[in-house]
């Protein structure tokens, strides 16, 4: 027989979401897990606030306005970038272009290779060390810039015409904050 003397709060067990008649026994073994902070968070958690969520949809909102302006060029935001800073800086190896990238090496190699295959990237073994390899943009990296890098300027203006003119500034500045580069880098 049940206790008439209820629990103290920090023991009483959540009641089931609206929906859970058709529950499985493990999803409300699960329910019964939650601790009292846990369910005091999800009572009040929208992921339309979470910082990370809306970075990542405004991340799938440029990468989507890429691809549809470019889909005939089988390009991709990071390989324009490649090609962008190895023009900027000849000779870079392979290691220093994922650096400047934010890329881990082994992705870079493979993008790399496929640039190369497509001869829009030039590789060559560096003079001192012939384990690595320096890049150089290629004529058709440069033909494919050409035809790019207009437009392209296009799809930042319109993806950032989302915001009022005045809080665009601030923005690319907060981002820059976040991902850690000084307002004025150019990295």
């Amino acid at each position: 027989m049940p206790s008439p003397i209820a629990a103290p709060p920090s023991q009483t067990r959540p009641a089931p979401p609206d929906g859970a008649a058709g529950m499985p026994p493990e999803a409300r073994q699960a329910i019964q897990a939650l601790t009292p902070e846990t369910q005091a968070l999800l009572a009040d958690f929208q992921l339309g606030d979470i910082v990370s969520h809306l970075l990542r949809r405004a991340h799938f909102l440029a990468e989507e306005m890429f691809s549809s302006e470019f889909a005939g060029e089988a390009l991709t935001p990071r390989q324009k970038a490649a090609l962008i800073v190895v023009h900027q800086q000849p000779g870079l190896n392979q290691n220093a272009l994922a650096d400047r990238l934010f890329m881990d090496r082994n992705t870079i190699a493979d993008m790399v290779r496929r640039l190369v295959a497509g001869k829009l990237l030039v590789r060559q073994a560096a003079r001192n060390d012939h384990r690595a390899y320096q890049l150089y943009l290629a004529p058709a990296g440069a033909q494919l810039l050409n035809r790019v890098l207009p437009r392209d300027a296009g799809i930042e203006t319109r993806l950032l015409e989302r915001l009022p003119e005045e809080y665009r500034p601030l923005f690319l500045k907060c981002l820059k904050m976040l991902v850690g580069a000084a307002p004025h880098s150019t990295k």
